[in-house]
């Protein structure tokens, strides 16, 4: 716990003042603790005169800032690749790899992560959209009591969320913790290491839906990857050009439907908490994020016609050369990598024979090859 939450010094220190003979400690770990709780945080700051509170502000905002990156640099690790595009569905792939020692999120069980997945057209348009926020910060889509794990998602608004959920002695949904008796959902990412085998398994069990998903912590029949890869399948039938895609997590201390319960109630506390609760600031916390900015898509305009367009070598050592039909010329090539990020662009205005140089790394490339009349698609692999 020490080397992720606590602040680490690397020379040696003196641990105790009444000890002459007492050696240096080397490494050290400050007595200062940062967990992951920004919104409690917070809300604990902007009430302290009713709460109580003596510790200044100062230290409250050292304190959220701290957290804030506990959560930002030591948590969860993400990237999206781009799978493949056909004509009518774009595929993605999004790995999210824990770093931390203990499933995440973790703590209250209140705690989630939400994945946000988004496709946008260049001119802003929303293509497709997953895991986000309305107005009071529950998840668009979401199912009433629980959303459950998801291998894949190919709907608007269908979201993929990571918590853990408790179920009644009637095996409904419940955020009282003294109702809890049955785990409804536990599809939090496990830490490297985890497996089902192991001895303390019972007190910490993943959910049967995540369990089912493949690729959930696990790679083949081997436990204890401490991933998860989520998949996206966008229907694109209709669309062309290019698309950004954006994905996000983000991590929510108190969601507003574990409230719900607590607040058919009324006392001193419940009510003193809820008057704190709808004042404060609800936005969660940003985790991580990547983006592919210029997917290329295969559509009626995108022409795979040989005739027309001749590239070689398709397998290569460097070096290729595009040849376009006597009435077409080339304008420009972009080329992009098997993740579909965008590498190369190369501008070409002069004739339809043109040779280049693909990028140094070894691989599969998709070449999207503008004329002055059409749009070609081609593959090439760089050994």
């Amino acid at each position: 716990c020490q080397s992720c939450h606590m602040p680490k010094v690397l020379d040696g220190v003196v641990i105790a003042n009444d000890n002459q003979a007492l050696q240096p400690r080397s490494p050290f770990n400050e007595h200062v603790f940062a967990g992951a709780n920004v919104f409690m945080l917070t809300m604990l700051k902007n009430n302290k005169d009713k709460l109580g509170i003596e510790a200044a502000d100062r230290l409250f905002d050292s304190t959220i800032t701290a957290t804030t990156q506990m959560l930002q640099r030591k948590a969860l690790s993400l990237d999206l690749v781009l799978d493949s595009v056909t004509s009518d569905s774009a595929f993605f792939k999004i790995k999210l790899e824990n770093k931390a020692g203990h499933k995440f999120p973790s703590g209250y069980p209140s705690r989630r992560a939400v994945l946000q997945f988004v496709v946008l057209k260049t001119n802003g348009d929303t293509v497709f959209q997953s895991g986000v926020f309305n107005d009071d910060f529950s998840v668009r889509g979401e199912t009433v009591n629980f959303e459950p794990h998801h291998a894949v998602i190919s709907q608007n608004n269908e979201p993929q969320i990571y918590e853990l959920v408790m179920g009644d002695v009637n095996h409904q949904f419940t955020s009282v913790l003294e109702r809890s008796a049955f785990l409804l959902k536990d599809n939090r990412i496990p830490p490297v290491g985890f497996t089902t085998s192991f001895a303390s398994y019972d007190t910490t069990k993943i959910s049967s839906d995540a369990l089912a998903d493949p690729d959930f912590n696990k790679s083949g029949l081997t436990e204890g990857t401490g991933i998860d890869y989520m998949r996206f399948h966008v229907p694109v039938a209709g669309l062309a050009g290019q698309l950004k895609v954006k994905t996000k997590v983000y991590y929510q201390s108190v969601p507003p439907k574990w409230l719900k319960e607590m607040f058919t109630f009324t006392s001193a506390e419940i009510d003193t908490f809820k008057t704190m609760y709808n004042a404060a600031n609800k936005t969660p916390v940003l985790v991580a994020e990547d983006s592919i900015l210029n997917v290329a898509l295969i559509s009626s305009v995108a022409s795979i016609a040989k005739d027309k367009c001749k590239v070689w070598p398709t397998v290569s050592e460097g070096r290729i050369t595009i040849s376009l039909s006597e009435t077409n010329f080339i304008e420009k090539v972009e080329v992009f990598n098997s993740e579909g990020k965008l590498e190369l662009i190369e501008n070409q205005n002069r004739g339809s024979l043109f040779s280049f140089n693909l990028p140094d790394a070894t691989g599969i490339y998709l070449l999207r090859i503008q004329s002055n009349k059409e749009v070609f698609y081609k593959k090439v692999y760089k050994h």
